[in-house]
């Protein structure tokens, strides 16, 4: 049987039109849960990974996950700790390095926005048998892997001089909400009647 047949053609079509869906809704999900917090996206990833390692985690290797620079990592970092999601510690068996640790009380925080989401994977996945989650569980991971490989090479091959004009090229700054201001606040404020301050009349006569 051919593996090029249109039916599967469309199929495959589908499959990558359906990703690129659920990578722009997830973002979106993950922005209104940032909002929440009071963070930012890269902020709150950030927490993520640190609370996914209870022992922590140096700066470096947040940088190596994230793929952000160390200069980046220690403004994330500042921020997280200001409000109180980490922690800076030494490190017990190495009281020269300093590992970040996630602190227990806003572990809460982090998760129970997403105790919804959880529910709605059990409902969606009920529908489907061992066999076929597996399958799905393989593309995941699959997929996955691609992805951090394409993500590798993008951060490891230098920018093309279009791009480095591109990049210094003068562009409207992009809108983004404070990371203490939530979207929800902003808007309630561009919502509220506009204070026009009076002009001062010309006391001047005319001629």
């Amino acid at each position: 049987m051919s593996r090029d047949r249109p039916e599967r053609t469309q199929l495959i079509e589908a499959v990558a039109a359906e990703g690129r869906r659920m990578s722009s809704r997830t973002l979106l999900f993950h922005s209104a849960v940032t909002d929440r917090l009071g963070l930012n996206p890269s902020d709150h990833k950030c927490a993520e990974f640190v609370f996914n390692e209870p022992a922590g985690m140096t700066a470096g290797r947040l940088a190596e996950l994230t793929g952000l620079s160390t200069g980046a990592i220690t403004g994330v970092v500042d921020r997280l700790e200001r409000v109180g999601f980490v922690k800076r510690s030494h490190d017990p068996n190495d009281r020269r390095r300093v590992v970040i640790v996630p602190t227990p009380e806003r572990a809460p925080d982090l998760g129970r926005y997403f105790a919804p989401m959880r529910g709605a994977v059990a409902d969606v996945t009920s529908k489907y048998s061992d066999a076929e989650l597996r399958v799905i569980v393989d593309f995941m991971r699959t997929m996955g892997n691609a992805v951090d490989v394409l993500s590798a090479k993008l951060r490891a091959t230098p920018l093309s001089e279009a791009e480095l004009t591109l990049l210094h090229s003068e562009r409207p700054p992009l809108e983004r909400s404070h990371p203490a201001q939530p979207v929800a606040q902003k808007r309630a404020q561009q919502s509220s009647p506009a204070r026009v301050k009076a002009r001062p009349q010309d006391t001047r006569s005319k001629r």
